[in-house]
């Protein structure tokens, strides 16, 4: 951080101080964002990320955002930072699971699936089919592929041997009650 201005040193430039705190757009032009090297940071609320939403326990929470926006080459990059830590349903018990999520990631936009295909290892492509896109679709994707398809507890949080039903008991089971028991007397008795 030099003055309020982050220095990115593999790229020895300074960033455009543009940084937004209080309110983040939904639609932005990332090349106009790169060409400005432009900085995006503050709260999303998780009740305007539609998918996420019905994911979650609760979605009053907040999930912080940084995005800055660069050039590599001709090419407009975004890279971005997402923290947050969401109630999910633990899957084994049902009940309410904190799952923490710190995530970085890098995209390239492309205009379209050719160019996406040249791009190197390290971005993932960002499809630009008009001028804007929407950041927290953006940001909703991103946090979508790292939630587990069953989240769960790390510990057994199902008791072991509980009975739903508490006038069953393993104990109450007798040889009157199985069908079986016919049988297992004519066996003994070798008729």
């Amino acid at each position: 951080m030099l003055n309020g201005c982050l220095f990115d040193a593999t790229a020895s430039y300074l960033y455009d101080c543009t940084v937004m705190s209080d309110k983040l757009p939904n639609l932005i032009d990332p090349l106009l964002f790169a060409e400005r090297r432009s900085i995006l940071a503050g709260a999303l609320k998780i009740s305007v990320l539609k998918r996420l939403s019905d994911m979650v326990v609760n979605v009053d929470s907040d999930i912080n955002v940084e995005v800055q926006f660069a050039k590599q080459g001709k090419r407009a990059v975004v890279f971005g930072r997402i923290q947050s830590v969401l109630e999910l349903e633990c899957q084994s018990c049902l009940q309410a699971l904190a799952w923490p999520i710190e995530l970085t990631f890098k995209l390239a936009v492309v205009s379209s699936l050719q160019e996406a295909d040249k791009l190197e290892i390290d971005c993932e492509p960002l499809l630009l089919d008009g001028e804007k896109v929407s950041l927290n679709e953006m940001i909703e994707d991103e946090i979508l592929l790292a939630i587990p398809d069953y989240p769960k507890h790390g510990y057994d949080c199902i008791p072991q041997h509980q009975s739903i039903d508490p006038a069953f008991d393993d104990n109450s089971r007798t040889e009157t009650n199985n069908p079986f028991s016919v049988l297992a007397k004519l066996k003994k008795t070798g008729e």
